[in-house]
């Protein structure tokens, strides 16, 4: 009784191998572009679900709500890096003093910023939903490169949009 072994030359491994590669060298760049297309798209995502939060809170408490960055009480830097705070701003100050009421914290992406182009290192909204004369463009940025901007009108609306020419980080 005679058994029949199947198998595969060295011939037949390495062409495989090298259309293996073939697709893959081509895959790669198109990966990467997505991946970053994705991260800028989340990082724009974030921080128009936090205006709109912070918007919707200053509505419905009836009361001052800040946005800014720090980790506990807010920076004096309009380059917004790691932990975000939205608070009641009881005294509407822009500080997160005590008795301010935090509402919620969270962190951006390592590696990007949001730059502000307004003098002060927070917005505020209003009871009524407008902002508190803190109309102005957040400039996303990566490595020094601005990516999308985030526009806010004195009416408190957001939108998004890519940098507009002369956009600096």
């Amino acid at each position: 009784m005679s058994r029949k072994i199947y198998g595969r030359t060295l011939l037949e491994l390495i062409s495989t191998l090298a259309m293996l590669l073939v697709l893959i060298s081509i895959a790669l760049p198109n990966l990467r572009q997505q991946i970053e297309n994705n991260e800028r798209t989340q990082a724009v995502n974030q921080l128009l679900s936090l205006l709109h939060h912070t918007r919707s809170n200053a509505v419905y408490t009836r009361r001052v709500v800040t946005l800014c960055q720090g980790e506990s009480r807010c920076s004096e830097s309009t380059i917004w890096r790691g932990t975000l705070l939205i608070f009641v701003d009881h005294n509407a100050n822009g500080q997160r003093d005590i008795g301010d009421e935090l509402l919620y914290q969270t962190q951006i992406a390592e590696g990007l910023s949001w730059h502000w182009n307004r003098n002060k290192s927070h917005i505020q909204f209003e009871a009524d939903g407008t902002t508190r004369a803190l109309n102005g463009t957040f400039t996303l940025c990566k490595r020094g490169a601005p990516q999308r901007q985030v526009v806010i009108a004195l009416s408190g609306r957001v939108r998004n949009q890519p940098p507009a020419r002369g956009a600096y980080c």
